[in-house]
């Protein structure tokens, strides 16, 4: 179980430490909307994922309920993060 928290807490502060170095540039043309879009997704599938990885953590009671909130609530937060960002990039992407 410990192992399984470390591992968990350790993936969540990888994914923090590389955000700024994953996260795209601003996008100035529609190629690069279209990258910042395909980027933007794909955080997001990856954000997504995390939350069922926390999930079935939990589920397998490889995390207390206590460690399980935290994580959970974080990454639910990151994933709506990166839903309005997608949301911005496609209806700036539209509008132009």
């Amino acid at each position: 179980m410990t192992y399984a928290l470390v591992a968990v807490l350790s993936l969540a502060l990888v994914a923090f430490v590389a955000w700024p170095l994953l996260r795209p540039r601003a996008p100035s043309g529609p190629d690069q909307a279209s990258e910042a879009l395909a980027q933007a997704e794909e955080d997001l599938a990856l954000s997504l994922d995390a939350i069922r990885e926390i999930d079935m953590d939990h589920r397998a009671h490889n995390l207390s309920d206590e460690d399980f909130g935290v994580l959970d609530r974080e990454e639910r937060a990151r994933a709506v993060d990166l839903m309005r960002r997608r949301d911005a990039i496609a209806d700036k992407g539209s509008a132009e």
